[in-house]
């Protein structure tokens, strides 16, 4: 038996992110007090967007979940809010590094798409339509809170599960 890969979610990281999705929530809250539309707008999508990060956050900081683990079975990614969970060997088509946004993530191709379209909510759904719209695979793991190097891990994937997918 091949020994799985293991990263747990690191709580400081979580805590560090949701302090900052908080911060930029109270800026949006005084933006909503000023006369102009334009400040108006731009507090009101703050709130919306980084109010919705801060939950998330807070979420992880209370979640034992694994952030990662690939074993013989497959990958259970629980890493951001588009994570999909488990995905067996037999739908993964392609794993590779990618770089966005001046961050490293390991992307996971899948041979069926909208299978796993089909599972996320309308939310997940749109936004991972997005990343495939811009040349991104569907599943894009976040290692930013973990402290571990992505190249490693992806590394690690590559020399102990690398036969289990089709490359």
């Amino acid at each position: 038996m091949i020994e799985p890969i293991i990263i747990p979610s690191r709580k400081l990281g979580n805590i560090i992110y949701a302090l900052g999705s908080l911060i930029f929530v109270i800026l949006g809250l005084i933006l909503l007090l000023t006369a102009d539309i334009l400040p108006i707008l731009v507090g009101l999508f703050s709130i919306a967007f980084f109010g919705w990060c801060f939950i998330i956050f807070v979420k992880s900081i209370f979640n034992n979940q694994p952030l990662l683990m690939v074993d013989q079975h497959g990958i259970t990614d629980h890493s951001s809010a588009l994570a999909l969970g488990f995905v067996p060997w037999q739908d993964i088509e392609n794993i590779q590094l990618r770089h966005m946004l001046n961050q490293t993530f390991i992307s996971v191709s899948v041979k069926d798409q909208e299978v796993y379209l089909a599972k996320m909510s309308f939310l997940q759904r749109n936004a991972s339509k997005t990343n495939l719209k811009m040349g991104y695979p569907l599943i894009n793991i976040s290692l930013n809170t973990t402290g571990k190097n992505p190249r490693k891990i992806y590394q690690d994937i590559e020399d102990r599960f690398g036969h289990f997918y089709g490359k």
